[in-house]
């Protein structure tokens, strides 16, 4: 039985790149927001949550808090074009499983997947 992963990311080419990759081996659902992702989450339990850091409304932090409180075995993979040592940190601390740089490899992106899912 296929997993399943949520993918949160505001850039559509980012969510639409993610799913093409993934959906061979995983259900896929998107969100286009924090906000989104959290009300999603309310309803399903993912095995996998891969978010962007900077969005509207409700940025990717909020989205690793809250998986992190409701589902804590859950992992989380945070993607960001923004990489400061502090984002890195701050979104470590708050739950994520790793922190992945935009633009980030297929390879890397599979290894994190891979390495998350065997926790």
């Amino acid at each position: 039985m296929k997993k399943n992963i949520l993918i949160v990311d505001d850039e559509e080419v980012i969510r639409e790149f993610l799913t093409e990759v993934l959906s061979d081996d995983f259900n896929i659902k998107t969100a286009t927001d924090g906000d989104e992702a959290i009300e999603l989450l309310k309803e399903q339990r993912f095995d996998l949550v891969i978010t962007d850091m900077k969005m509207e409304r409700v940025q990717g932090e909020e989205v690793v808090k809250f998986t992190k409180q409701k589902y804590p075995d859950t992992e989380v993979i945070v993607i960001s074009g923004y990489s400061s040592l502090y984002s890195v940190s701050q979104t470590v601390n708050s739950g994520a499983y790793a922190f992945l740089s935009k633009p980030f490899s297929i390879k890397e992106l599979m290894g994190t997947i891979e390495n998350a899912m065997s926790c």
